[in-house]
C-alpha cells in the first residue's frame, strides 16, 4: 500500500501514509476521537496511550525485582526460582505493546527515539536502576517540551524536534556526565598521566 502511489481527490495517498507512518503528527491526535455509547470519550491516541502507560506501571510496580533480576543476572533469577522466560516475554510484550499503541499517534521516528534515547542518557547519567528509570522520566519529559516548544517556533515536525531535542540532550551527558562523560574520561586519564610522571 505504501508502494502504491494514488492519487484521489488532488491528495498524493503515499505521501500521506508514508509522513504518518514515519513522522506521524501529534497535533492530529485531538481530531481522532472515540466515542463509548453515543458518547464522545476525547481522543482515541490518548485512551490507547493511557491504557498502556496504566499496565506498564502496575506491572513494573508490581514485578520490579523480578524485571530487575530477569534483565541483569538470569542465572541467579532462575536459581532463585523466578520463572526467567516469563518475565522476560512479559517486558518484552509491553514493550511491544507500548510501541505498537505509540506509533499510530506519534510515528515511529519518536517511538524509536524515545524508546531509545532517554534510557541511552541515564545510563550515562546514573549506575543505579531506580534513579535510572527517573532521569530518564525526566529527560523524555524535556525532550518533549523542548522539543514541542522549537518545533513551534521553527514551523517544523513536533515529533523530528522531540527527537533531536532528545538527541542533544544525550550528546550533553555523553560529553559532560560526571562518571562517564568523554570530558571526565578525558581528564581522569590526564590527571593519571600527570601522577605518574
Amino acid at each position: 500500500m505504501l508502494c502504491v502511489k494514488v492519487i484521489d481527490d488532488g491528495i498524493d495517498k503515499q505521501q500521506i501514509y508514508l509522513e504518518h507512518v514515519l513522522y506521524g503528527e501529534i497535533s492530529y491526535t485531538p481530531w481522532n476521537t472515540m466515542t463509548i455509547a453515543g458518547i464522545e470519550a476525547g481522543p482515541k491516541a490518548v485512551w490507547i496511550v493511557g491504557s498502556c502507560f496504566i499496565l506498564n506501571l502496575i506491572l513494573i510496580f508490581l514485578f520490579f525485582k523480578q524485571f530487575k533480576l530477569v534483565s541483569f543476572d538470569p542465572a541467579l533469577a532462575a536459581a532463585m526460582g523466578i520463572p526467567v522466560l516469563f518475565f522476560h516475554y512479559l517486558l518484552m510484550s509491553l514493550i511491544s505493546l507500548t510501541t505498537v499503541a505509540s506509533f499510530d499517534s506519534v510515528g515511529s521516528i519518536l517511538v524509536v527515539g524515545m524508546l531509545i534515547i532517554p534510557a541511552a542518557t541515564a545510563y550515562l547519567l546514573s549506575d543505579r536502576l531506580s534513579l535510572m528509570i527517573l532521569v530518564s522520566i525526566g529527560v523524555g519529559v524535556l525532550s518533549s517540551v523542548i522539543g514541542y516548544y522549537s518545533a513551534t517556533i521553527l514551523d517544523a515536525s513536533i515529533s523530528g524536534c522531540m527527537v533531536g531535542s532528545a538527541a542533544i540532550l544525550f550528546g550533553l551527558a555523553f560529553l559532560f556526565s560526571p562518571g562517564n562523560g568523554l570530558v571526565s574520561l578525558l581528564l581522569k586519564r590526564r590527571k593519571s598521566k600527570e601522577s605518574h610522571a
